[in-house]
């Protein structure tokens, strides 16, 4: 084989090596290269994921302060509006001010005179009325220890009418019973009286003489105007005359002071019965018209 033959050989062989270590370089580096690619991308990635995040709170950041710029603006209208208000209290406030001040003059003017006014009110009421309000308080100790005396005396005397009262119920119930005793044995003597007429003319007490008139006469009664005032007894008896001749005999059974009622007991003629303005007599009995004696 030739030299140049060989030596092409040799060359082609160098060649070939250079072309396998550069082929193999470029292979490496290529792995070296798609690594830092991926790692790149994945990178960009994150970034993106990274910004699109920070896209997203920037978007709610601008929306919050979106908001709270219309809370601001309504909070700054109504401190406007209180700044509004308030300015008028002040200067309301500057007017007043103006007005207590002139006012306070006017009191300060008015009250200048107020110590020695006091000072004469003091010495003019105060005093007057301290010095009346001692005597009145004085008196209203004499006047309560005065009640208090009578208040004593009257509950002592209280109890002295309680013991009277007690007394008196006593002697009235006392005189509610002889009262009627009395009224019984007189109601007893007024019957007797007229039905024991032997025994009247032992006692000779055939009660007063009376003179009567009739009032009027019924078939059965008549009054008569005489009364108690005038003598006339329950159960007395009267003689009813007309022209001196005997009608009737009546029995008192009811009296009133100027009058008293009777019942007709005894008719001698029945022709002839009592009417108005006959003459009456209390009935008289043998003892008093023969003028027997005890």
């Amino acid at each position: 084989m030739h030299i140049a033959t060989k030596v092409m050989v040799i060359v082609v062989l160098l060649l070939s090596a250079i072309l396998s270590q550069f082929v193999w370089v470029a292979l490496a580096g290529n792995v070296q290269w798609r690594e830092r690619y991926e790692w790149e991308v994945s990178k960009r990635h994150s970034d993106k994921d990274k910004l699109e995040d920070a896209y997203r709170e920037l978007l709610a950041a601008k929306h919050k302060n979106q908001q709270d710029k219309a809370e601001q603006s309504a909070e700054l209208s109504a401190l406007n509006a209180r700044k509004a208000v308030l300015e008028s209290w002040k200067t309301d406030s500057t007017v007043a001010k103006a007005d207590v001040e002139a006012r306070a003059a006017e009191l300060a003017d008015a009250v200048k005179d107020f110590p020695l006014i006091s000072r004469n009110y003091d010495e003019e009421v105060v005093n007057v009325l301290q010095a009346a309000v001692k005597e009145r308080t004085d008196r209203k100790r004499e006047l309560f220890t005065e009640r208090g005396t009578l208040l004593r005396d009257v509950a002592e005397n209280h109890s002295l009418y309680a013991g009277m009262q007690e007394d008196y119920s006593r002697l009235e119930f006392q005189q509610y019973v002889l009262q009627e005793e009395l009224e019984r044995r007189l109601d007893t003597k007024a019957r007797y009286r007229y039905l024991r007429p032997d025994l009247q003319a032992d006692l000779g007490d055939n009660g007063p003489v009376i003179f009567a008139r009739v009032v009027w006469s019924s078939g059965s009664s008549l009054q008569l105007n005489k009364g108690r005032r005038d003598g006339v007894e329950l159960y007395q008896k009267f003689t009813v005359t007309r022209n001196g001749v005997t009608i009737a005999v009546v029995n008192v059974v009811e009296v009133q002071n100027e009058t008293c009622e009777c019942l007709i007991e005894d008719v001698p003629n029945r022709q002839a019965l009592p009417k108005e303005n006959d003459e009456a007599v209390t009935r008289l009995f043998m003892a008093r018209i023969t003028g027997r004696s005890r």
